[in-house]
């Protein structure tokens, strides 16, 4: 499962439209939760058909700004529960019989107006029991080093969007790529970057899902970047671990030490190396003769 978010800030752009396509045609996400889309339901709903989506849930764009879409595969069951200006919650149900909450955030980008969507946050946490997935654009940093360049950040504003999680049982799922999701696109002095999307999981996620972490998608098209979250059921793994082929590894770490060299000399002479036979499978062979 593929989870894509991402404050496109304006879905109806040629240049973000192409920019969008890669990525989908790259990544293949099941399920895409979008903010600021700038639409009305029809135009996101031929979007959707555009990009060979069969199912979407929209949120008009409130004025000329805003808008939400939660966008999903033909294969995902999905149903929703809730929705605002600010989010959408649904409920997603695998062909194991698992369900799990997948929400889609937009926090208030106003300073007096983010503890409105720490209290949403709070809300929808009491709602169910399912394991949940809480994603999106929330408009604030968690810690200091999460801001680069600009003034410090209020750090009560931080400690009460840290404390929210807390509540919530959540947990950050980090990141991989570059560590920031937001710009201001200035230069020099100006310049400031922030990763203010992420994906927040249940503490307890790890049980039914294998550990993964979020990754920041390169982009131009938008302040924001994309982030995506690769996962997948502990029981669809473990149906398929059986077929797996046992593997032999060599780490890299031994070749500086002092006797690796001797060592590996020793063993590849003593079990021999044939001129006929590939690399690998002589390897392979090597290795599991001399670990017998």
């Amino acid at each position: 499962m593929k989870l894509l978010s991402w404050n496109i800030r304006g879905l109806g752009k040629p240049r973000t439209r192409l920019a969008l396509k890669k990525i989908l045609h790259l990544h293949r996400p099941q399920i895409f939760f979008c903010c600021e889309t700038k639409m009305l339901a029809r135009q996101v709903e031929s979007v959707c058909r555009e990009f060979n989506f069969e199912n979407c849930f929209v949120v008009d764009r409130t004025g000329m700004g805003g808008g939400l879409a939660l966008i999903w595969r033909a294969d995902v069951n999905v149903s929703i529960t809730s929705y605002s200006s600010h989010h959408i919650d649904a409920i997603v149900s695998s062909e194991s019989g698992l369900r799990w909450r997948c929400i889609g955030i937009y926090g208030h980008p106003e300073f007096s107006q983010k503890h409105n969507t720490w209290t949403l946050m709070k809300r929808l946490a009491s709602l169910f029991s399912y394991l949940w997935c809480c994603f999106g654009d929330f408009n604030e940093i968690m810690h200091m080093h999460e801001k680069n360049g600009g003034n410090e950040r209020n750090l009560n504003r931080v400690a009460e969007y840290r404390e929210t999680v807390q509540s919530c049982n959540l947990q950050d799922m980090g990141c991989k790529g570059y560590p920031y999701t937001w710009s201001n696109k200035r230069y020099g002095d100006h310049f400031i970057e922030e990763r203010l999307d992420r994906f927040l999981c249940s503490k307890d996620w790890g049980i039914n899902f294998q550990e993964s972490v979020g990754t920041n998608l390169v982009n131009w098209s938008s302040d924001h970047c994309p982030i995506i979250l690769d996962f997948q059921e502990r029981s669809k793994i473990s149906r398929h671990a059986g077929k797996s082929l046992p593997r032999d590894y060599y780490e890299d770490m031994w070749s500086s030490h002092e006797g690796c060299r001797s060592i590996v000399q020793e063993e590849w002479s003593r079990y021999g190396a044939r001129s006929w036979e590939a690399p690998v499978q002589q390897f392979q062979r090597i290795a599991k003769s001399s670990l017998a």
